[in-house]
C-alpha cells in the first residue's frame, strides 16, 4: 500500500505509486478563498438555514458533514496527528466552507455548459482508486479506519473530476503561449537553467546484508534497472543531486563510478545501499531545451488568472447565504472578530462589512489565507431548495 493512502491523493500534492492518472490536480491560489469571504461577509447572511446545512450556493446547500468529510481527508492524506488550536480549527472550517463553495459554482457552471461530470466518469475514477488499493474491501476498510464516510468521499472524487474538467475543456482554450512570451521568461531568468550535475541512482534497503551485496554484485551487467518490491529487496531509482543525499553517502560518491555500488550501511533493522547508475554532468539548457518547462510555468500562471477572473464574475452574479451563527469564527477575519463579539457591527453577522473601499480583496485578506482543499459538488438528492432552506 503507498505510504501516502491514494484515496485522498485527488485532493493534494502528494503523488502515491499506481495513481498516475491523478497526479495533477488544478490548484486554486489560496487568495481566492478570500475572495469568497470578503464577497460573503457583504452577501446574504440573514435568516437561519435548516439543520446540517451550513450554507447554500444559488439554493444549493453545503452540508456540515461534507465540510467536515473535507477537513477527514486534509487530516488523513496529510498523516496528521496534530491537536489544532480552538482558532487553527475555526481558520480550518472557514478555508473549507470558502473552497466548497468555490467548487459548488465550478459544478454549476459546468452543468450551464452542459458538460457536467458524468456518473461513468465517476466510477472509473474510483475504480481506478480501488484497484490502487487493492479491491473493494481494502477500499471500504481503509475509509472506516479514517472514519470517513463512503457517499462523501465518492462525491468529493465528483469535485476533483469537476475541477479536472472545468481546466481542460474551459479555461485551457482560451490560454496561448507564444515564442516571444517564453523566450522573453528564459532571458529574465536564465540562471534558473545553469543545471548542477545530478546522479541517477538506485537506493537498495534489505532486512539481510546479503540481499543487498547480491543485488549490487550483479548490479553492472543486470542492464535497465526497474524498481522493486520483494519481500527481500526494496529497490528505488530516482534522480537526485549529491547534495540531496546523507552526508554520510556523499563523500564515498565523488569516486564512485557508474555501474558500482557503495558499501551497505545499516540503520535499524535494515540495511541500505546506494548504486550509481549514470552521472548527469552540469550544463546550461538552451531555449529549446527549457521550452516545454517554460510554456507549463507561464500556462500555469495564465490558468491561475483565468480562473480568478472566471471567480470574480461567478460570485458577483451568485446567491450565496451563510448560517449567520457561523461568520463570526468561520468567514470573518481575525482583525473582524473582535469587533463582531463586542458588538461593534451592531450584533449581527449579516451587518459586517467588508474591507474598506481604499483597500483591496488581497490586502485584506493576508492576515488568514491558507491553503484549499477538495472541491465541491451538488449532490442529487440531498438538495434543499430556496424556498425550503431559507
Amino acid at each position: 500500500m503507498p505510504l501516502l493512502p491514494s484515496v485522498f491523493h485527488h485532493f493534494y500534492g502528494a503523488r502515491p505509486a499506481g495513481l498516475a492518472p491523478f497526479c495533477r490536480c488544478f490548484t486554486i491560489v489560496p487568495g481566492l478563498v478570500l475572495l469568497v469571504c470578503c464577497l460573503l461577509l457583504g452577501g446574504c447572511l440573514e435568516g437561519r438555514l435548516p439543520e446540517g446545512v451550513v450554507a447554500t450556493v444559488n439554493g444549493e446547500p453545503i452540508y456540515l458533514r461534507t465540510v467536515q468529510a473535507l477537513l477527514d481527508g486534509r487530516s488523513a492524506a496529510l498523516d496528521t496527528m496534530q491537536r489544532p488550536s480552538l482558532e487553527n480549527m475555526k481558520r480550518q472550517y472557514g478555508d473549507a466552507l470558502g473552497t466548497l463553495i468555490i467548487y459548488a459554482l465550478v459544478n454549476q457552471e459546468l452543468r450551464n455548459l452542459q458538460i457536467p461530470v458524468t456518473e461513468s466518469a465517476v466510477e472509473s475514477a474510483v475504480a481506478n482508486v480501488r484497484a490502487d488499493y487493492g479491491g473493494e474491501e481494502e477500499l471500504a476498510r481503509f475509509l472506516a479506519e479514517e472514519s470517513l464516510d463512503g457517499n462523501e468521499w465518492r462525491l468529493l472524487m465528483r469535485d476533483y473530476l469537476a475541477m479536472q474538467s472545468f481546466e481542460k475543456r474551459v479555461l485551457l482554450p482560451g490560454i496561448r503561449i507564444s515564442l516571444d512570451n517564453v523566450r522573453g521568461y528564459y532571458k529574465k531568468h536564465e540562471a534558473e537553467f545553469n543545471l548542477p550535475e545530478t546522479l541517477d541512482i538506485c537506493l537498495i534497503s534489505a532486512v539481510e546484508r546479503q540481499a543487498v551485496d547480491n543485488f549490487c554484485a550483479s548490479f553492472a551487467s543486470v542492464g535497465p534497472v526497474r524498481e522493486e518490491q520483494t519481500g527481500e529487496l526494496l529497490l528505488q531509482c530516482v534522480e537526485a543531486g549529491a547534495v540531496q543525499l546523507p552526508k554520510a553517502w556523499q563523500k564515498g560518491l565523488e569516486k564512485l563510478a557508474p555501474g558500482q555500488c557503495l558499501p551497505p550501511r545499516q540503520e535499524g533493522d535494515r540495511w541500505f545501499g546506494l548504486a550509481l547508475v549514470r552521472r548527469n554532468p552540469a550544463h546550461v539548457m538552451s531555449v529549446a531545451e527549457a521550452y516545454p518547462l517554460i510554456e507549463n510555468i507561464l500556462r500555469e500562471r495564465e490558468k491561475e488568472a483565468a480562473f480568478e477572473r472566471w471567480l470574480t464574475v461567478a460570485l458577483s452574479r451568485a446567491q450565496v447565504r451563510v448560517n449567520p451563527d457561523l461568520v463570526a469564527d468561520l468567514i470573518t477575519p481575525a482583525s473582524a472578530r473582535a469587533a463582531v463579539r463586542n458588538g461593534a457591527s451592531g450584533g449581527s453577522a449579516a451587518d459586517v462589512a467588508p474591507p474598506g473601499a481604499g483597500e483591496s480583496e488581497s490586502q485584506a485578506g493576508q492576515e488568514e489565507t491558507e491553503g484549499l482543499g477538495a472541491p465541491e459538488v451538488t449532490r442529487p438528492g440531498q438538495g434543499t431548495s430556496v424556498e425550503q432552506g431559507l
